[in-house]
């Protein structure tokens, strides 16, 4: 028996024989066909995929499968293939590897998984240039273990034989993880070269909450596993509308990318409360028009029946769209990004809030500016946004700010006189009142929002937003974290956005909240002086 430890990225206990699927190139076995022929060969193969992916409505599946065949016809790739290199399997490898260590070594969540798409691509190109053909017969109540895994993986996997996900990489924004969230599979990723003590039908338990691995457990552990399951079904089948209905707190989705969008099915949650709309501009080699962007608002329109929340592109520095020509920085986080860099490009600006005030029902939309840090660049955003507005003879949307800079959060007041709303964005709120760096793995003591210095931000912003009657929600992960959503409710949140898969279990702890006096806990909490001692008064709650 041993135990291994990863982050837990998608809620859920299970045990099962290990399938460990190794999409491994063979660099030492000379190519059957060239460069040319093989891009050709499996453009058509992922071609054939996204047909029978959209026939089984798997549409996100099949759209990554599209951006794929986008990777094979990159310049940036192709234009590095000649006559003396296009059979060569191992300097075609490496012009994919180089292409990926670019991305990779980004901050960015979105820019390391695209990294992870291109290795991808070139393993499948590779084995398509060595003629060979890769095939996975799964078992039932598997357990997948793997380095990373994507659309071209699990094309044909019969996904509903897996009951748990490990893998060696992966970021909580990856293919993997939006599949294995949908479809209830508990994941845990980021385990690194400790995999490697993984092997085919070992018995494997695994916590996709608290990312914890256990390879051929003892009976006891086998117990607790199946107990823990046992328990997680009753928290999803407890989360039922008259039961929420009745609660003083609001649950909204967290949306960035089209899988959550397409993949997207839930009985009663129809809000968004943070619209990523980066993806609309990522993956493609121009500039979106006001149409394209009209329709992937208009889908999710139809998806989602209340309101959404559409934070305007948080893209530059670190975020690096070729078409843009945007100029790489030292300091990325502290750069040109987000409202800083529309109002830089404002003609991209404007056609997003055209798109916007267009859609069919605009009036459902809410807009909010990332990346705020002074009242001028709130008005003069706004500014556009009324001017856009009025020439459209269209009512202005309400106009909020995400909190996620120091300067935001000691000038909340001041800005409460000219938001409509607030929504905190913690992640990046963590990493810069911290000064860590949140994709530096090293400081990781440091990347903890429920530390005392952030909860005490938090709870300002919280009473303000009451004062002042503006409506304030958190849509970093800390919403999604049921002990992290214990202190932020004890704190006076009552909006809190995230992963829908994660609502059953953060209402659980809520639910039992709203019948205790918290009064002396907040107090509590607010005295603390580190993280620990925050856990451990929510730990004495014993909800």
């Amino acid at each position: 028996m041993k135990s291994v430890n990863g982050n837990g990225v998608s809620i859920g206990s299970s045990v099962g024989n290990a399938y460990v699927y190794l999409n491994k190139v063979d660099l030492e076995s000379q190519g059957k066909i060239v460069f040319s022929d093989a891009v050709n060969e499996l453009t058509s193969k992922f071609q054939l995929q996204v047909h029978n992916f959209k026939e089984n409505g798997r549409t996100e599946e099949a759209e990554v499968l599209d951006a794929y065949i986008l990777i094979l016809q990159d310049p940036e790739i192709t234009d590095q293939i000649t006559t003396e290199n296009e059979s060569s399997v191992q300097e075609i490898y490496d012009i994919f590897n180089s292409s990926a260590n670019i991305l990779a070594t980004m901050e960015d969540e979105y820019f390391k998984q695209r990294a992870e798409d291109i290795i991808s691509v070139g393993k499948h190109l590779i084995n398509t240039m060595q003629e060979k053909e890769i095939t996975v017969e799964l078992n039932a109540n598997s357990i997948l273990v793997a380095d990373d895994l994507t659309p071209a993986d699990t094309s044909s996997m019969n996904l509903g034989n897996v009951i748990g996900i490990i893998l060696k990489n992966g970021g909580p924004t990856s293919h993997a993880v939006i599949v294995a969230k949908n479809l209830g599979i508990p994941c845990v990723i980021g385990v690194g070269e400790e995999i490697r003590e993984i092997q085919s039908d070992d018995l494997v338990a695994l916590d996709g909450s608290s990312g914890e691995l256990v390879i051929n457990p003892d009976n006891k552990v086998i117990e607790a596993m199946n107990e823990a399951k046992k328990r997680e079904k009753e928290v999803v089948d407890n989360f039922i509308e008259s039961s929420y209905e009745e609660q003083d707190f609001e649950f909204l989705i967290n949306v960035g990318s089209n899988e959550e969008v397409e993949s997207f099915k839930h009985d009663f949650l129809d809000s968004i409360g943070l619209f990523r709309s980066e993806f609309i501009y990522l993956d493609r080699s121009s500039i979106p028009s006001i149409e394209e962007q009209r329709d992937i608002l208009e889908n999710i329109q139809q998806k989602f029946k209340g309101k959404i929340t559409y934070r305007t592109l948080d893209i530059g520095g670190d975020k690096q769209v070729e078409y843009l020509s945007l100029p790489v920085e030292e300091n990325p986080f502290l750069g040109v990004r987000g409202i800083r860099l529309s109002l830089q490009i404002e003609e991209l600006f404007r056609t997003q809030i055209e798109s916007i005030l267009t859609s069919k029902d605009s009036e459902r939309v809410k807009i909010m500016f990332p990346m705020i840090s002074t009242i001028e660049d709130f008005v003069k955003s706004k500014s556009i946004i009324v001017e856009i507005a009025n020439n459209l003879n269209q009512e202005v949307p309400e106009v909020g700010i995400m909190i996620e800079t120091p300067s935001s959060t000691i000038l909340v007041e001041d800005f409460s006189h000219y938001v409509d709303f607030f929504s905190v964005g913690t992640n990046d709120l963590t990493q810069y009142i911290m000064a860590a760096d949140r994709g530096n793995p090293n400081l990781l003591e440091y990347q903890d929002s429920l530390h005392p210095a952030i909860l005490r931000v938090l709870e300002n912003i919280f009473t303000i937003g009451e004062k002042s009657n503006k409506e304030v929600s958190v849509c970093g992960e800390m919403a999604s974290d049921p002990v992290a959503a214990i202190a932020l409710y004890i704190l006076g949140l009552r909006k809190f956005s995230m992963s829908a898969s994660a609502a059953p279990f953060v209402f659980e702890k809520l639910m039992k909240l709203t019948s205790v006096d918290t009064t002396n806990t907040k107090l509590e909490i607010l005295k603390s002086k580190n993280s620990q001692e925050v856990r451990n008064i929510i730990g004495n709650l014993e909800l």
